[in-house]
Order: structure tokens, then C-alpha cells, then sequence
């Protein structure tokens, strides 16, 4: 019967999806399993570190308005919360199944750089499926 239970938790618990959200000026962190990056994440922790977003030549609020222009343009995205100048959560649906990822941006009050969160709900491994979507939106507005 104890075995029983574990195995209902383990499987249960993979349908709880990561903790989202800003707390202490920080992005929550990621959880031990390779289907997230984080900008917050140790420098040394190469399976979910990634480098935070840096915007040159605009003000926060004109790099607040670019990223989120750009994710309204996305029709597999939906903005969950913004507030604005500041955090912007989101949920990215994959193409086939419509598994849902979370994303969150944190735009930085003291320097002009953007903390970036992407974790999976489901599953275990992304197949490092959030690390370049981070890059690709990276690239997409043009930032360092």
C-alpha cells in the first residue's frame, strides 16, 4: 500500500506545474530537473543558468513595450500577467500537443538588463526546448 502512495504522489506531482512569480525582487527558482532556465539561476550551474536579457539605446519602458509587443504577436502565447514597466508572465503552448511552458520576465529597476525564467509544466526534460526559446526571443529583439 506505501508504494502505492508513492507512486500516486510521484505521478501527481508531475502534473503540478513550477512556482511562478516575483518574490524579493528575484524570479522563482527552477526546480531540480532539466526543464528550465533561469538568468537567476548560479553562474556554475550550467543545466539552468542562462544569461539575463540586455537592452541598449531604450529606457525600461520603451524595452517593456518591445518585448511585450512582440509576445502579443505570438499567436501559440498568452500574456497571464503584466505589470507594467516591470514583470511580464506568459504561457508558450508547443505546436502539436499544446503543452503549456511558463515564461516570466523581470525587468531589472537598477540596470538595463531583463531576468529571464522558462520552465515546462509537464514533464521532466524539455530536450533544452526552453533554453532556446529564451535565445530565440533573444535574438528576435535584437538584445545581447
Amino acid at each position: 500500500m506505501e508504494q502505492a502512495a508513492i507512486i500516486f504522489f510521484i505521478c501527481c506531482s508531475s502534473f503540478i506545474g513550477p512556482r511562478t512569480g516575483v518574490y524579493e525582487n528575484e524570479l522563482n527558482y527552477c526546480p531540480p530537473t532539466p526543464n528550465c532556465v533561469s538568468s537567476q539561476s548560479w553562474k556554475w550551474n550550467y543545466i539552468h543558468n542562462i544569461r539575463p536579457y540586455t537592452y541598449k539605446d531604450l529606457n525600461r519602458e520603451e524595452a517593456f513595450q518591445k518585448l511585450k509587443t512582440l509576445l502579443d504577436s505570438k499567436e501559440n502565447v498568452h500574456l497571464a500577467e503584466v505589470q507594467e514597466g516591470k514583470y511580464i508572465k506568459t504561457y508558450y503552448f508547443t505546436k502539436v500537443f499544446r503543452f503549456p511552458d511558463k515564461v516570466e520576465f523581470l525587468f531589472d529597476e537598477s540596470k538595463p538588463e531583463v531576468q529571464v525564467r522558462s520552465a515546462s509544466v509537464f514533464g521532466i526534460w524539455d530536450i533544452f526546448h526552453n533554453r532556446i526559446r529564451i535565445e530565440y526571443i533573444r535574438r528576435e529583439l535584437g538584445w545581447e
